[in-house]
């Protein structure tokens, strides 16, 4: 459905679709059919009620059709009202983005730490989504896939929204191929061999960690050292890690499984009090360093690779050129 209401700077109006009888919704459960429009939202929002009466009096709220809302508009199960939320981030300082690749359809950035791929809670401006719309001048521009908030490097962002279904198959096919690059401890469980880790991981809603549980596996990481090296804070390693599929947190928790948690994770093995709190002088050791897919478009082999490094700059000088000599040559060629 095309909205109503035109994006503003890159952000698109929120949507409260209006659920059917028999719907497991909090409001309907505790306060049977609403009469009108309003009065949902008011109830499924109570926070905000004043706020959204003062839009509705603007006349800044419509339905699915663009017809404004007044506070009589009936509740009509199936259909959405419309609005542009308030920005928390409105002022923060413009995002630009840096390019690794782009065609007709796609653009490749390098997601730095510390950015939300999308628009979440206090992160609207400061995300990769909106900050792409803006520089490009493109508001139909959707991420494809997403990268956690503390990691950084390669995300895929698709022009046009009626292209957006090809390059999504190629992630629910699982036909994309990730590389990762990870510092964490050295142990003798994982060395020069690739060690395949399979479980069960669950997220919560609500519930800052993931967690793996006993039953059907449908999380699966690939992990390998690449290299160790040693600084002031000890003994290190350099890993390779290519996710299989794409649980949310799934390289931290497996690697974590491992005895291996990253550098720099405020959330794994246990959350820190500043966990939701970035830190740029040390972030999380996780880089999407390399996508490759077959062009949904072109047919073409496409490999796009990210330019950040380990921010472990002791890791980097010190396993730049052994990595360039042995298996993981192929992430330091130029993207494609």
């Amino acid at each position: 459905m095309t909205p109503p209401l035109r994006t503003v700077r890159g952000v698109g109006p929120t949507r409260v679709r209006m659920p059917g009888p028999g719907a497991p919704d909090p409001v309907l459960a505790a306060c049977g059919m609403p009469a009108t429009a309003v009065e949902y939202v008011a109830a499924r929002f109570p926070d905000a009620a004043a706020w959204f009466a003062e839009q509705v009096a603007a006349g800044r709220v419509v339905g699915d059709g663009g017809v404004v809302v007044s506070p009589e508009t009936p509740y009509d199960p199936g259909a959405s009202v419309w609005f542009h939320r308030p920005v928390p981030d409105e002022d923060a300082p413009p995002v630009t983005l840096e390019v690794l690749y782009a065609d007709e359809w796609i653009i490749a950035v390098d997601k730095p730490h510390g950015l939300c791929s999308t628009p979440k809670g206090e992160n609207v401006r400061r995300s990769v989504v909106v900050a792409a719309r803006c520089q490009f001048h493109n508001d139909e521009i959707a991420a494809l896939h997403r990268l956690d908030r503390s990691t950084g490097g390669v995300l895929l962002l698709c022009r046009h929204a009626e292209d957006r279904g090809d390059f999504h198959r190629m992630f629910q096919e699982r036909t994309v191929r990730k590389t990762y690059w990870a510092v964490a401890r050295v142990n003798d469980r994982v060395d020069r061999e690739t060690v395949r880790v399979e479980s069960r991981i669950r997220k919560i809603q609500g519930v800052v960690q993931a967690f793996e549980e006993p039953g059907e596996v449908n999380a699966v990481t690939d992990v390998r050292l690449a290299k160790r090296f040693t600084d002031d804070d000890g003994e290190w390693g350099l890993y390779e890690v290519a996710p299989l599929t794409g649980r949310t947190h799934q390289i931290r928790v497996h690697m974590t499984s491992l005895g291996l948690p990253l550098r720099g994770d405020k959330l794994y093995p246990d959350p820190r009090e500043d966990f939701d709190v970035e830190d740029p002088d040390n972030p999380l050791q996780l880089i999407a360093r390399s996508i490759a897919f077959t062009h949904p478009r072109t047919g073409r082999e496409t490999v796009v690779e990210s330019r950040l490094t380990p921010s472990s700059h002791e890791a980097w000088r010190r396993g730049h050129a052994a990595l360039a000599e042995g298996p993981l040559g192929m992430l330091d060629r130029n993207a494609s």
